[in-house]
């Protein structure tokens, strides 16, 4: 019975070598800035294991490079969840950073890399992960990736008003008025000075109507006095319940992979 064993076993070494070879190779030509050499040999590694995750964090900020921001996301993806899944949380972050470097514009890398921030009770760098995300979702087609994160971010920390402000203009800029003027609604009574200029002009550009532009001067004229609003108060703990709603009508919650 071993005779029988022993050929299948010195395949499979033989497989182990060849593909420590391989990758020993594929490292030097990366190291000798041949990309397209260590891509394709990379490739190779990966079409045998697609599991090699040395393999995979390699290629991947290659391919970043080269313009397959999608394919490097997949791989920078199944890379952390094996991590996840083994339980190396640090690594599996390691690697999310690493993908919002390479590949901004994936918004899935930055949701991710977020939520196993709050997991680890990271509130403070979840929070900044998702404004710093939304920063890289600025165009029109993009707006509703940026929406999505800065209302995960005001969940995080409702009680800063430039985040309300941009999401609010978000909110104008993809036609959801409702939505932008109940939040600006809920934010004026909260803010004072210079932001609640800002919110009354904002009310003012989107209706055009005399009372918010009123409002408007009002603001400027309390603001230019010094003026402290008295209505002024601390922001609300959370989103208003209507513009939670529209968000999550408007952005279908992905899928998360990671959850074990």
């Amino acid at each position: 019975m071993a005779d029988r064993i022993a050929p299948g076993s010195s395949l499979e070494v033989g497989q182990i070598q060849a593909s420590g070879q391989l990758l020993a190779e594929a490292n030097r030509a990366r190291h000798r800035r041949q990309d397209r050499r260590a891509i394709a040999l990379y490739r190779r590694i990966l079409l045998e294991d697609p599991r090699h995750l040395e393999a995979a964090l390699r290629v991947a900020p290659l391919l970043a490079s080269q313009g397959e921001a999608f394919a490097a996301w997949q791989l920078y993806r199944m890379a952390a969840a094996e991590l996840h899944r083994a339980r190396r949380v640090d690594a599996c972050l390691a690697v999310l950073r690493d993908a919002c470097r390479c590949v901004p514009h994936e918004y899935d890398v930055w949701r991710l890399r977020a939520e196993l921030e709050q997991k680890l009770g990271r509130e403070e760098d979840a929070y900044d992960t998702l404004l710093e995300g939304a920063q890289h979702f600025d165009r029109p087609h993009t707006a509703m990736q940026a929406i999505a994160l800065l209302t995960r971010a005001r969940a995080i920390e409702p009680r800063d008003p430039e985040v309300a402000l941009d999401l609010a203009r978000l909110y104008v800029r993809t036609g959801l008025i409702e939505s932008a003027l109940t939040l600006l609604a809920a934010l004026a009574p909260c803010v004072q000075g210079r932001v609640l200029r800002r919110v009354r002009g904002l009310q003012w550009r989107v209706t055009l109507s005399f009372y918010h532009a009123w409002r408007w001067l009002a603001a400027s004229w309390r603001e230019a006095r010094g003026e402290r609003d008295a209505s002024a108060g601390v922001l609300a703990a959370a989103a208003p319940a209507s513009v939670r709603v529209a968000h999550r009508e408007a952005v279908p919650e992905p899928y998360l992979p990671f959850d074990a």
